[in-house]
């Protein structure tokens, strides 16, 4: 037990830290700004923000109460997204550091989370190196493909910017599937786990 567990979190630590570092390459200077672009009269733009909302949220617009509308409201809202502008605002009246150690710690318990499945499934898959590699990347599609789509599709998130969540995904998790494959030995780890 004390050996599987220790491989485990080994495996999971290590892979973390391909995933971490490999998302800060990504984010930072391969796809740094892939589908964002600026706003054209931004300063007046967070004037007007500034003095006229102090709520935190996310806003949709053109916005209408989605629990408890009418017909005619549905009817009025539905023409007003068709004709737009249309989209969404992520809104802290409060700025605060970008790259802050607390948004850092938490990307990388993110990262341990999902790295950590991903080694429980590549030590169950009776396969060799190369498949299990494989499975582990096919789930940077499966998670991309779950909550990325959603935006891109439902919300209109351009599409470069779903392309470089893709890529960053799939090759994440590719990078810490060959670190978690080759810390991991299937059949070893998976029948310790059994008789346990």
């Amino acid at each position: 037990m004390q050996i599987a567990v220790k491989k485990i979190v080994g495996a999971a630590l290590a892979g973390s830290v391909v995933m971490f570092i490999w998302g800060g390459f990504s984010h930072m200077v391969l796809f740094v700004g892939a589908g964002f672009k600026h706003l054209p009269d931004e300063d007046k733009l967070i004037e007007t923000l500034k003095t006229n909302k102090d709520e935190q949220g996310l806003y949709f617009f053109p916005s209408k109460d989605f629990r408890h509308s009418t017909k005619e409201q549905d009817v009025v809202w539905e023409n007003k997204f068709r004709n737009g502008p249309a989209g969404l605002l992520v809104f802290r009246a409060v700025g605060g550091n970008p790259f802050s150690v607390g948004k850092l710690g938490i990307q990388f318990l993110s990262n341990l989370s999902s790295v950590l499945i991903a080694v429980f499934i590549a030590a169950s898959v009776c396969a060799g190196f190369w498949r299990r590699v494989l499975v582990v990347t096919v789930i940077g599609v499966a998670a991309c493909s779950a909550v990325s789509t959603i935006y891109w599709n439902w919300y209109g998130f351009p599409t470069e910017f779903f392309i470089a969540q893709l890529l960053d995904m799939v090759i994440g998790f590719f990078l810490s599937g060959l670190v978690i494959c080759k810390l991991v030995q299937e059949r070893k780890l998976s029948s310790a786990l059994d008789n346990q």
